[in-house]
């Protein structure tokens, strides 16, 4: 097969699941006027990714898909709306991390996603706004949490091959903590390298995560997975 005909398959598979997914989520039509081609494409991948850990973590399918599509709601939102929006829900902008997009939008997802969408699913909306890591306390499903920041990562438009070979078969094999431990062990020195500040949160969960599987440590079951 030529290289052409390969991209205008590829192009064609894309077209027919946007179609899809246009007769199955109404939510598509808000994403697709406030969100750049590119991050619909990123957000479909995400969407994708969710529905294959569905049945392995024994995820709602069409929870697991939607949480996915909508996690970057706000993620085009200008940095002054995104505060705008932390200050309505009162979240506490106390580190300057606290104010970075790459955190904030979470929080700011989670309120788009629920004011402007509609959703008002607590699981997904939670999920959403903890994919950034930030936020503290317990959620109701660390299990479900996990899966959308997995999603996130290997959604296949991410230039991410090395992590995303080494973690994959992990998460696909089932074994979530274990994954957790070594993508913060990965993320943290990553966002660094990009010249970023890591959040007081990341930190913290990279290293609670250390001390649960660290040096053969055992862990704890996914559904007390801190996140």
């Amino acid at each position: 097969m030529h290289r052409s005909d390969i991209i205008l398959s590829s192009y064609q598979n894309l077209v027919a699941y946007i179609m899809q997914t246009m007769t199955i989520d109404p939510y598509l039509s808000y994403l697709t006027q406030h969100l750049t081609p590119a991050r619909i494409q990123h957000s479909l991948g995400v969407m994708q990714v969710m529905e294959q850990l569905a049945p392995i973590y024994e995820l709602n399918p069409t929870t697991a898909r939607l949480a996915g599509l909508a996690h970057d709601a706000a993620k085009e939102l200008t940095p002054p709306q995104m505060i705008e929006i932390a200050r309505m829900i009162h979240f506490p902008l106390n580190d300057p991390s606290d104010c970075d997009p790459l955190y904030l939008h979470g929080p700011c997802s989670a309120y788009v996603a629920s004011h402007e969408m509609g959703v008002n699913d607590p699981l997904i909306l939670e999920a959403i706004f903890r994919h950034s890591y930030v936020g503290d306390g317990p959620v109701q499903s660390p299990v479900f949490c996990w899966c959308l920041r997995f999603a996130d990562m290997l959604e296949p438009g991410r230039d991410w091959h090395d992590v995303r070979s080494s973690l994959q078969p992990m998460i696909f094999a089932g074994q979530m903590g274990q994954a957790a431990y070594e993508l913060m062990e990965w993320l943290v020195p990553f966002v660094e390298s990009m010249n970023i500040i890591p959040h007081p949160a990341q930190r913290a969960l990279r290293r609670k995560l250390a001390q649960l599987f660290a040096n053969g440590a055992n862990g704890v079951n996914n559904d007390q997975l801190p996140v």
